[in-house]
């Protein structure tokens, strides 16, 4: 390991061994102790295999340990280099399971730029696809919606940067963002229960409303409160882009996850513009106070 990682090399390794009990530690080591085990084989001339689930694990490692060209030709940050540019960019399929692997490789994932490749790789094939597809938005969603709504909201957000940049259809964007928020929001869909009821002396809608919200742990709160926000913020601004029920269950959201205000205003302006063409039933947005529903809004 000496010969071929530039990281081991300069360390003083027998003090250590000799004061930890054989035990040489490397902290925050990407990858962790598989990724280690595959590189040992590696230093030993040992067959390794890379693979979309290994090989963002295995670069970075080789970076963290320097396994550079100036101590071997053929070292490890070179093949891993070259297996993931000319192997793994070239395939949707592999680049969406290396940039899976990425959200636990942070911050060398990152750093490396493995992160914004796989964002342009991903951008371009599905940018691609919309300039040979005379229905690009309803074709597109029958395969790479979904993918891509499997990511974390930081990387599917960058995605979708990548993607804007490409030129893409404003309302292909907006579908790709509704197909995010049905995967990871489920609560957006949930309709008002309870009994409702009209006033007729006064001529008052009542409404009794039934809640459905449960208590949620505050890291599960504050996971869901960051997508809402991160989601309304990268909504395409042509009014077309996302229908008006769409952004009243962003709205609705927004209020049972106290967002940040000013995008709950520029949500509220947005819905103003295309308001005739909600529905009644898109219209009851509960106004939560205190953790608590309070009375229907309308």
């Amino acid at each position: 390991m000496i010969s071929k990682c530039g990281y081991i090399g300069q360390l003083e390794i027998q003090p250590l061994i000799s004061n930890s009990g054989n035990v040489l530690k490397l902290e925050n080591f990407p990858g962790g102790s598989e990724t280690f085990e595959t590189i040992l084989k590696f230093c030993y001339g040992l067959p390794i295999d890379f693979s979309p689930d290994n090989i963002a694990a295995l670069r970075c490692a080789s970076e963290f340990l320097e396994m550079t060209e100036e101590l071997e030709d053929g070292n490890l940050i070179s093949k891993s280099e070259a297996f993931l540019t000319f192997v793994v960019l070239s395939s949707w399929k592999d680049t969406i399971t290396v940039l899976k692997s990425c959200e636990n490789l942070s911050p060398w994932a990152e750093n490396l730029q493995i992160v914004r490749r796989c964002c342009d790789s991903i951008a371009w094939k599905a940018s691609k696809d919309e300039l040979t597809s005379e229905d690009a938005a309803t074709n597109q969603e029958s395969w790479w919606f979904n993918d891509v709504a499997a990511f974390r909201i930081d990387h599917f957000m960058r995605i979708i940067s990548a993607i804007r940049a490409k030129g893409t259809k404003p309302e292909t964007i907006g579908k790709c963002i509704i197909q995010y928020a049905k995967r990871w929001l489920p609560g957006m869909e949930v309709e008002l229960e309870g009994l409702r009821g009209y006033g007729h002396e006064k001529c008052n809608l009542q409404f009794s409303i039934f809640s459905g919200k449960k208590k949620e742990s505050s890291g599960h709160s504050k996971e869901q409160k960051t997508i809402i926000e991160s989601l309304i913020s990268i909504i395409p601004p042509q009014q077309d882009a996302v229908s008006c029920k769409f952004m009243l269950q962003m709205l609705k959201m927004a209020m049972m996850y106290s967002v940040s205000p000013a995008l709950t205003t520029d949500l509220e302006k947005r819905v103003s513009l295309v308001l005739e063409d909600a529905e009644v039933s898109d219209l009851l947005i509960p106004r939560y106070q205190n953790g608590d529903q309070g009375k229907t809004v309308m």
